[in-house]
């Protein structure tokens, strides 16, 4: 007879992946074990086996939807019927805020997917690689003429997103600069230059 799933099932489930997202994204997914994420969920290590079967299915959970989650909403401002740089300003906010509002799962993405198994690690590699390709299109449409050499294309997307993933290295949205600001920074800085932007 198969077991019932709880009414709760999907808010445990949650749980678990939020408590392990700050401790992987505090302590390293290494140095953390399936007690240290029992005891954050005020749980048994055995009950956390009933929604995961390993650490490394926690950590894949948390890094393919935040992964899955950013690609949906990227994508989707790509698409709107706006002129190219007002979509390009719609894809630097969406990814700020994105980041900004899981900033833990951010942080367990860039430091800790080389733990994941190859195959795993492959499907998350393919999916930002589909970002990369969404934000080059952007480019393309803004200044066709730098990007109409191949080999420049991906260098200048993985400029942006040098300076996109790395922020949250370091910024929090609680501090002195709102997301929706610093957004717009990073898209004046990044179309219009340092000496020639209007950081308004």
């Amino acid at each position: 007879m198969s077991r019932v799933r709880a009414d709760d099932y999907d808010a445990k489930k949650q749980d678990i992946l939020d408590q392990a997202a700050a401790l992987f994204a505090g302590k390293g997914f290494q140095t953390t074990s399936m007690i240290d994420i029992a005891r954050a969920c005020g749980a048994s290590k055995s009950n956390l086996y009933h929604y995961f079967s390993s650490k490394e299915e926690v950590l894949y959970a948390i890094t393919s939807e935040h992964t899955e989650s950013m690609y949906a909403d990227l994508s989707e401002v790509a698409t709107l019927p706006l002129p190219a740089e007002e979509r390009f300003s719609r894809f630097v906010t969406s990814f700020v805020r994105l980041a900004a509002d899981s900033r833990n799962e951010h942080l367990v993405l860039m430091k800790d997917m080389a733990f994941l198994p190859e195959n795993k690690r492959d499907e998350l590699l393919k999916l930002e690689g589909k970002i990369v390709e969404v934000l080059i299109g952007l480019l393309e449409e803004i200044n066709p003429g730098v990007l109409k050499q191949v080999e420049v294309k991906t260098p200048y997307a993985m400029l942006l997103f040098g300076m996109l993933i790395w922020t949250f290295t370091w910024y929090e949205k609680g501090g002195s600069i709102s997301p929706e600001e610093l957004a717009d920074r990073i898209t004046d800085l990044f179309l219009y230059g340092f000496k020639d932007g209007t950081f308004s």
